[in-house]
């Protein structure tokens, strides 16, 4: 890890500390937002995250509040809350997700490219604190700690996080829906699940940005449903993410 590297990270941590110190006192979690798919400790949280990451100067997209230019090539991707129906139902599984994003490794390899390439990614557990971290090339950590994937190849075994409601068979043991993609992609990271993936392809880039950067340094394989690029920096754009431990629970999955 070099000492970039180190900087964005703890960018990412004082981000996440804002985070959970604004809602250390909150207690409107049934409250609902300004949109209908949205709640009040979305926009709690991400007035939180922004008034750090404004400060210093890097570009954001936020799901709850958008786009806005930075002074650089990086932008950072927040998902200020991802679980808030969790939340706001007290379950206690949500978290924050940021991921830092640079365009300009990109654009310089390839006059024109939108391409982002992942750089830093943190994911914190908004309940029990554990934090999972990553940078490119530096293997991803939980709590300081490296991890990887299980490894399992098979489905008979398996145990795979969806996202959206199972209708056909899957060709796997069992199967978990539990309400977020970052800390489901973070549980295949770490091995407690051996796959992820969104049955809608209904994701938002701030969902799995940085669950898909701690898949890839944790040794897993990562790719979307129809082949797309799964970093981008729209607000609008849905993809289907998928994670697996191996290759070859990916491709059994992918049928």
């Amino acid at each position: 890890m070099n000492s970039e590297s180190d900087d964005w990270l703890d960018l990412l941590r004082r981000t996440a500390d804002a985070v959970e110190a604004a809602l250390a006192g909150f207690d409107r979690w049934q409250d609902g937002g300004e949109r209908p798919d949205q709640y009040a400790v979305d926009q709690v949280a991400d007035a939180a995250a922004l008034s750090v990451l404004d400060e210093a100067g890097v570009g954001v997209l936020s799901e709850e509040s958008g786009l806005r230019a930075g002074s650089g090539s990086e932008t950072v991707i927040v998902d200020p809350v991802d679980g808030s129906t969790n939340a706001s139902r007290g379950i206690p599984h949500y978290c924050i997700s940021l991921c830092v994003v640079d365009s300009g490794s990109a654009a310089a390899a390839r006059p024109g490219a939108t391409v982002m390439t992942p750089v830093a990614g943190l994911v914190r557990h908004l309940v029990s604190g554990e934090e999972f971290t990553a940078v490119a090339g530096g293997g991803a950590h939980l709590d300081g700690h490296p991890i990887a994937s299980s490894g399992r190849e098979h489905g008979a075994r398996a145990v795979i996080g969806v996202s959206g409601r199972p209708g056909a068979e899957l060709p796997v043991w069992q199967v978990r829906v539990l309400g977020s993609a970052a800390l489901d992609l973070c549980a295949v990271a770490c091995g407690r699940l051996d796959a992820y993936l969104d049955l809608n392809s209904n994701h938002g880039v701030w969902d799995y940005a940085a669950g898909i950067l701690i898949c890839s340094e944790a040794g897993a394989w990562y790719g979307e449903a129809d082949g797309r690029e799964l970093f981008h920096l729209s607000h609008s754009e849905r993809r289907g993410p998928i994670a697996a431990s191996t290759p070859e629970l990916a491709a059994l999955l992918r049928g």
